[in-house]
């Protein structure tokens, strides 16, 4: 009994010391979340700004960015944010304050889940450790996005699925499908690798849980996918996306035409496996491991094998979506979020034999040596470091995708207009604005993802007018764009009309209209002035920075010089 209640004790240390982790991180990331006005997690630009429909129907009326975004939101994530913004919180506002609570969820079924692995409490501290470095030194949790959701499920997933607890399970399944289909599908594959059991051959309840659970996520992600299709229509095929130069090198969404490394490894087409922190390739030894004999590998237990489970129905989801890609959607999906789960538990592992088999040695050293002590020292600075380094908050904020405004003059002053208000804009603020000033924006790069034909067609058709209309010498082209659209504001930079600008702008030069930058270009560089340069002594609204906003209805009533 006493033995007993010193494992329980140990084990409820090490969970908090578990907790600690996430806290430290969270708290230090909510800190800076708030520490100005203008700062906004990147993908929170393109997925949650649109949701404050949610709490002001007003904002972005007829806005089809506003509508596409939406309707391309998992229907779970959609719901969850809905929910919140009926009891008063905005999601703006959620989306900051969200990531610690999903962390602390994650960490706390990634350590149970270790123990049913190894029965070793600082063993399932090591891994939390391991995972919560990873993913507060990434944009994907802090984003609070659809992809921030999936640390929590797919942990619980595992964890239910080693408790043998079906219909919590079955729930954290049906919540993946909900908020992230491509990882639901990779719990599909884990469970159909399972069927091959012993324990399966032995009874039917493998069988019916896997029936049931394909059941579930095919009535959960269907009517997604024919929703998107309803409103947009069909995805891309391939072929069409090979000859779109958005898809090509340094396009928009890199895909076609990289080097082998890179199309392997990186960007939508790769594996995209975690190199930060670097510890965690030390889970490439738990193979080698296990064929030794040690009392902690002994200790393992035969659930060890779900590691293999994780990665190869991973890697399989990544060749069949290279196989009928984009069906599937992106290949780097199958394999970018389940390895940042499986590669922290056999890292945890692999590190926590290592530390036990060490600790063995030095205890049977009955007078170390100079090298020996020398050697153990290195192995402790190393252990220092590596709970240390990725710690530093400079380090961990920086890598988290914070996008600071640096105009805010100008957001205050669009934020006091109509909500009606429609700007137009070539240059890279323009992302930003949708979020600081809650305002619409006719395109923008960040919002011009070409997927879906009905959307991007759409997209393309605003570029091309925005660029005939800002580099034009005839000044009724700039004012029938503005009359076309109902433009209300132009926001310029200052450098607009030099060449090199308009060709360091990668979201036109590598897209459907690049034939248009490039004769823009020439035209530049042969003298050309834009007409919309004699408007700014009498229309300008508004300049800060290198900034300057034009109201169109001002550069509508001037006359040709």
């Amino acid at each position: 009994m006493a033995s007993m209640r010193q494992s329980l004790s140990q084990k409820t240390i090490w969970f908090l010391l578990s907790l600690a982790i996430p806290l430290y991180f969270g708290l230090i990331s909510l800190h800076y979340a708030f520490s100005q006005d203008y700062l906004i997690q990147d993908d929170a630009r393109l997925h949650i700004v649109w949701l404050q429909q949610l709490v002001d129907s007003d904002l972005f009326p007829a806005d089809l960015l506003a509508n596409y975004y939406q309707t391309i939101q998992a229907t779970g994530f959609k719901a969850f944010y809905w929910i919140m913004a009926q009891v008063g919180i905005s999601p703006l506002l959620l989306a900051k304050l969200l990531p610690p609570f999903l962390a602390l969820i994650a960490t706390g079924y990634l350590f149970h889940l270790t123990l049913l692995l190894l029965p070793m409490p600082a063993c399932g501290f090591l891994t939390t450790l391991l995972l919560n470095q990873n993913i507060w030194l990434k944009d994907d949790l802090i984003s609070a996005t659809p992809r921030a959701f999936i640390y929590p499920l797919f942990t619980a997933f595992l964890y239910y699925l080693l408790r043998r607890s079906p219909v919590p399970l079955l729930i954290a399944l049906t919540l993946t499908s909900l908020f992230y289909p491509q990882v639901a599908l990779v719990e599909l594959g884990i469970l159909t690798l399972r069927l091959w059991s012993g324990e399966s051959r032995k009874n039917y309840k493998p069988y019916a849980l896997w029936l049931t659970a394909v059941i579930l996520v095919g009535i959960t992600v269907l009517p997604f996918q024919q929703q998107i299709t309803a409103q947009f229509g069909e995805i891309l095929t391939a072929a069409e996306m090979q000859q779109m130069p958005e898809f090509g090198l340094n396009g928009r969404r890199e895909y076609f035409g990289v080097d082998p490394v890179s199309f392997a490894f990186r960007g939508a087409s790769g594996l995209r496996l975690p190199l930060f922190p670097p510890i965690l390739w030390a889970s490439l030894g738990l193979p080698i491991l296990l064929r030794t004999q040690s009392p902690t590998v002994n200790a393992m237990t035969s659930e060890v094998k779900l590691l293999l489970q994780i990665g190869v129905a991973s890697v399989t989801l990544f060749l069949l979506a290279h196989l009928l890609f984009p069906q599937l959607y992106l290949p780097s999906r199958y394999t970018f979020y389940s390895f940042r789960i499986g590669m922290p538990l056999a890292a945890g592992i692999v590190l926590w034999i290592g530390l036990a088999a060490g600790w063995r040695w030095w205890r049977r050293l009955s007078q170390p040596s100079f090298l020996q002590k020398f050697s153990m020292g290195l192995v402790s600075l190393f252990a220092v470091a590596v709970v240390v380094i990725p710690a530093i908050p400079a380090l961990f904020l920086d890598t988290q995708g914070w996008i600071v405004g640096t105009q805010p003059q100008i957001y205050q002053f669009l934020a006091e207009q109509p909500k009606d208000t429609l700007i137009a804009s070539l240059t890279p603020e323009t992302d930003n604005l949708p979020a600081f000033t809650q305002r619409s924006v006719l395109v923008s790069r960040e919002l011009a993802l070409a997927y879906h034909p009905a959307f991007y067609d759409t997209m393309q058709q605003r570029m091309s007018d925005l660029l005939a209309a800002q580099y034009s010498s005839d000044l009724a082209t700039l004012q029938a764009v503005i009359q076309k659209y109902g433009i209300d504001f132009w926001l310029l930079d200052q450098q607009f009309a030099s060449p090199d600008y308009l060709a360091q702008q990668d979201w036109l030069r590598y897209s459907s209209v690049q034939n248009t930058v490039d004769a823009t270009i020439r035209r530049l560089e042969q003298g050309t002035v834009p007409a919309i340069r004699q408007t700014f002594a009498a229309c300008t609204a508004i300049s800060e920075n290198n900034l300057i906003v034009l109201k169109a209805t001002c550069i509508g009533a001037v006359e040709s010089e």
